[in-house]
């Protein structure tokens, strides 16, 4: 009997996925260890390779373990212990990836926080956690002088240029001339290792602290272990993504998103050459692709205009390009493929999905894997059931929630109970799911489709007098078809005879546009394509959408920006 016909109808059942997975994938023991002493078991043998790339600076593994040994050595002479947690501010140097393992070796918890935190949000964070240090990148330096005064904790300045060789280094202090500040810079750090620290060895323990983006609510604190960080690189390097080690990783993901450490992670325990790319421009990172031309890039939608700008190149030695923190308009991603194929790529465009709360990847395309419109297969170690909103699971091709069980799952919202317990679930053989609050199916082989997101479902009222489900997530897609729109949000407000109504924010891809010709185009467009109940009330053309720190629409702001007398109506 084939396969097919075996399968029960659930896909946590039948796992169609594990099918192109190896046998190791699926059943080889997850790493036991810490982060630090998972990249070391990973690279003790060659310790001559390059590590990381710092804007022409060539550091190897035998120099990164031992920068690591060094913070460790000086968090400890500064009583920084097993379990403490220091609050980290900083962008992807060498530096900062030198600051989060010498934690981790000690088994002390690095707190990560967004560089856009504003004075009273450090404040808040670094006594909120009894952080028992602040280490902040001098770029966002005025913030931390500003609350000097009622800091309570000690202060060490990661300087952008640390890293860099002399003669850039001189380039940029000259560019950027140096803050005169009363706090203690990382080499004056370093000083203090007159103390050898002992190496943890708890690899239950939490590691890192990172944020959910907040564009549906407030952010909240990610508390990942070793495991699951650990669990996270293991299920990427045994899933045909076809690493090699000294291969060249462009990484352009801060650590402050679990996205960015979790890949730095990922980088050094395949033994990758790595560079650090902290100028996040567009273009800049589309400059810096094209000068150095890696195997393996990892990016997300905000980047891909600024790369299909650039004229065709040869990119035959390119493994892996993939995408992550939102999906590409359909008519974008068949673009970048072509653009892939004409420049010699061996790869496609390798949609994704994940979440902060699962270290980053649930779902990936790999390599000779693809579905148009998929974000991939569940990794090898990761189950996933579709549930309905009666909390039943529902068999292929139906749409519900996504809930995924996997070893990187987060061991909770720090110091937050109760969205702990709203957010995640036990099944009878007490495996924990995570209730992923976005809509989806699976289909008999594998392959995992997004369709939105539970908390964007509204209800509204028809001119019949029905109630219809409203969803903002498909006004979007049909507004980003156009090709005169570059983004699209959509935000549904109270309304007494509708209940919800949508109100939709677009920005053009040529700013020399009249806008408001635009507007009245977009009007014509909607009331032609939308049904009735799904018609805005408003419809507003903005030079720009505001943005969260990890690259995804604002959906809070453009709330608060949303004023029903102020805002132009349909007539």
């Amino acid at each position: 009997m084939s396969k097919e016909n075996k399968l029960t109808g659930y896909p946590s059942i039948d796992k169609p996925w594990l099918k192109y997975y190896s046998e190791e994938a699926i059943n080889a023991p997850l790493p036991e260890c810490t982060m630090y002493q998972y990249i070391w078991e990973s690279n003790k043998e060659h310790l001559s390779d390059i590590a990381l790339r710092y804007y022409g600076t060539k550091i190897t593994y035998g120099k990164l373990f031992e920068n690591i040994k060094k913070a460790a050595n000086a968090f400890y002479a500064m009583g920084v212990h097993a379990g403490d947690i220091v609050t980290i501010m900083s962008m992807h140097t060498p530096e900062t990836i030198y600051a989060i393992y010498g934690l981790n070796y000690i088994g002390a918890i690095a707190n990560m926080v967004y560089m856009t935190l504003a004075e009273k949000e450090i404040l808040h964070t670094v006594e909120s956690t009894g952080s028992k240090f602040l280490l902040v990148l001098d770029a966002a330096l005025e913030k931390v002088e500003a609350i000097k005064a009622e800091l309570r904790v000690p202060v060490v300045m990661l300087g952008v240029a640390d890293s860099m060789p002399p003669h850039i280094k001189l380039g940029y202090r000259l560019k950027v001339k140096p803050k005169k500040h009363m706090f203690m810079a990382w080499l004056d750090f370093l000083k203090q290792d007159a103390a050898e620290s002992p190496m943890a060895a708890d690899h239950f323990s939490p590691a890192v602290i990172v944020y959910s983006s907040g564009s549906t609510g407030e952010p909240k604190g990610v508390v990942l272990s070793n495991d699951a960080l650990n669990a996270h690189s293991f299920q990427l390097i045994h899933a045909n993504f076809g690493f090699i080690r000294c291969k060249r990783f462009l990484n352009i993901l801060p650590p402050f998103i679990g996205f960015g450490i979790s890949h730095i992670h990922l980088a050094l325990n395949n033994g990758l050459d790595c560079t650090l790319w902290i100028d996040l421009n567009p273009k800049s990172v589309s400059d810096q692709f094209f000068r150095m031309k890696p195997e393996y890039y990892v990016t997300g939608p905000a980047f891909v205009d600024a790369f299909l700008d650039h004229k065709p190149e040869d990119l035959s030695n390119l493994i892996l390009f993939v995408g992550g923190g939102g999906a590409l308009p359909e008519k974008t991603e068949y673009k970048l493929n072509d653009f892939l194929q004409r420049c010699g790529a061996n790869t496609i465009y390798a949609n994704g999905y994940g979440t902060t709360e699962t270290s980053s990847t649930l779902c990936a395309t790999a390599n000779g894997y693809y579905r148009p419109e998929s974000v991939g297969l569940p990794m090898p170690r990761t189950n996933i059931r579709v549930m309905s909103d009666d909390g039943l699971e529902l068999t292929y091709r139906q749409t519900g929630e996504l809930c995924f069980c996997t070893p990187s799952l987060m061991s909770g919202y720090y110091r937050n109970e109760k969205a702990t317990q709203e957010s995640i679930f036990e099944d009878d053989s007490g495996n924990r799911w995570l209730h992923t609050g976005d809509l989806g199916y699976i289909d008999e082989d594998g392959f995992v489709y997004i369709k939105g997101r539970i908390k964007r479902i509204y209800i509204t009222r028809g001119k019949d007098g029905t109630a219809y489900k409203l969803f903002p997530q498909k006004i979007e897609e049909l507004i980003s078809k156009l090709d005169e729109i570059e983004a699209c949000g959509v935000v549904a407000f109270e309304d007494q005879e509708r209940m919800y109504v949508p109100v939709i924010f677009a920005t053009p891809k040529n700013s020399s546009i009249d806008m408001h010709l635009l507007e009245t185009q977009l009007w014509l467009y909607v009331k032609n394509e939308l049904s009735e109940y799904e018609q805005p009330v408003a419809i507003n053309v903005l030079s720009s959408l505001p943005m969260t720190p990890s690259g995804k629409i604002d959906y809070q702001t453009l709330e608060k920006m949303r004023k029903l007398e102020t805002l132009q109506s349909s007539t």
